[in-house]
């Protein structure tokens, strides 16, 4: 039986997308319109939804050396290097897109996330940032997640990941 791939694909590419928090911790440097174009993905063409071109907002801010991307319920924690400008950031979760049964181990998937960049200037305003996009997915454990491979939105293969670059341009406070 094959199981749909609905509640990986809901949450896989913006890093945990959800409503957005109103605090963001720090002082705000700006929403973002980012363009991100696919370098390469050992996961599959168009695996969990993923797609050459792929546009969306973040918001950045900052506090001291410490870096925060908000584009969903939580803020993702990174830093600032001491240049002031070069930036990197790591989120992971499990998924479990086939629950457990009698007989059957299911299947968890660990995703890890990670962000890496240059922001235009090391004080606001900030124009804008490049940088590159990664997600990692690996089985967890005994999982079972065959039913997931070779269909229209799994995977190819797992391990794998799926890498993106990354453009983007101030929209506004």
């Amino acid at each position: 039986m094959r199981h749909a791939l609905v509640p990986v694909a809901l949450a896989v590419l913006a890093g945990c997308m959800g409503p957005e928090q109103d605090k963001v911790p720090g002082d705000s440097l700006g929403t973002y319109q980012v363009v991100a174009q696919l370098d390469s993905s050992t996961c599959g063409p168009g695996a969990l939804g993923s797609k050459d071109l792929w546009e969306f907002e973040v918001k950045l801010s900052r506090d001291g050396h410490d870096l925060y991307w908000v584009n969903g319920a939580d803020p993702i924690g990174g830093d600032v290097a001491s240049d002031g400008v070069s930036f990197g950031f790591d989120s992971h979760a499990v998924l479990t897109p086939i629950k457990p049964a009698k007989g059957q181990p299911g299947c968890s998937i660990s995703r890890t996330d990670s962000g890496t960049g240059k922001l235009s200037s090391a004080a606001p305003p900030v124009a804008g940032f490049e940088g590159t996009l990664r997600y990692g997915f690996k089985p967890v454990g005994e999982s079972d997640c065959e039913p997931l491979m070779a269909v229209e939105g799994g995977f190819s293969q797992l391990p794998c990941e799926i890498s993106y670059s990354m453009d983007a341009t101030r929209q506004g406070d």
